[in-house]
């Protein structure tokens, strides 16, 4: 028999406002814990940032849930659990997150590749914010061609944009398709 490993927290007066904070990142109760303590667990080993994917959405919350059952041998159940660990999902959801990627062909994005996309994002912000002062200082003309660094620059930044967010919607294509 499996026995289930639990935590159990006395939130007190806190429990309200947990109960927003996950609201707000569309994340169940369970899951903004677990991803804590995970964050947690990857800091204390010197994986750097404790930062908790908050944009990731795992389940609608508040949506009803069926449960199945699955005859796994233990060494598919393995292989799931180490897939899912290199995915930063519990075993469950890569499951539930290959179902989906099937049924809706939509990507199913893991901690890593959010992670990726954020920091892409925030790169793109930034590239925005770069051509608004050039346009507010006059110093960018989009139709010069004496070789403007600037334009140059900016082309750059969006192309590297653009191989980040290709690289993981293939990475991600290419785990749910096999």
């Amino acid at each position: 028999m499996r026995v289930r490993e639990r935590l159990c927290v006395e939130l007190g007066s806190m429990r309200r406002d947990w109960d927003r904070w996950c609201v707000r990142r569309g994340l169940t109760i369970g899951e903004g814990a677990r991803q804590l303590v995970a964050a947690a667990l990857r800091a204390d080993a010197g994986n750097g940032d404790p930062g908790i994917d908050a944009n990731v959405r795992w389940s609608a919350v508040g949506d009803p849930r069926s449960r199945i059952e699955l005859r796994l041998t233990f060494t598919e159940l393995e292989v799931i659990g180490l897939r899912a660990e290199a995915s930063g999902l519990t075993a469950n959801r890569w499951i539930v997150a290959l179902i989906r990627a099937h049924l809706t062909h939509e990507p199913q994005l893991g901690a890593r590749e959010m992670r990726l996309l954020s920091d892409s994002n925030l790169q793109l912000a930034s590239i925005g914010r770069w051509l608004g002062q050039l346009v507010r200082s006059g110093d960018i003309r989009p139709t010069a061609q004496d070789g403007n660094g600037d334009i140059e620059a900016i082309r750059g930044a969006i192309d590297a944009h653009l191989r980040v967010v290709a690289a993981v919607m293939r990475a991600n294509l290419d785990r749910w398709s096999r």
